[in-house]
């Protein structure tokens, strides 16, 4: 058994629209809460009846394990930046 979000909303006309979260072009809309939730139901259950869920993996060139290490040493040769860490080593030490 498999969980789904459901979000219903109601319209000003009467109607009930219910919309699966995770796949936004399954929506159905009637005048009745429960026959909407009724219909949603038979409509993932039709299109799940012959599907399967496979996952893959697609490696990548880059190192994704950490977004910041391309930054990492970039300042290594900026003499502004070698001040600025000095002026902030020595106000920390001074506090």
């Amino acid at each position: 058994m498999t969980n789904w979000n459901i979000l219903l909303e109601s319209a000003t006309d009467g109607q009930t629209t219910a919309t699966v979260l995770e796949l936004p072009t399954f929506q159905v809309t009637d005048g009745d809460r429960q026959t909407a939730l009724d219909q949603i139901q038979q409509l993932l259950k039709q299109r799940l009846a012959k599907a399967e869920v496979v996952p893959i993996s697609i490696p990548t060139t880059a190192d994704d394990s950490n977004p910041w290490l391309r930054f990492g040493g970039i300042f290594k040769d900026d003499e502004d930046f070698a001040a600025i860490v000095q002026d902030i080593e020595q106000e920390q030490k001074g506090n």
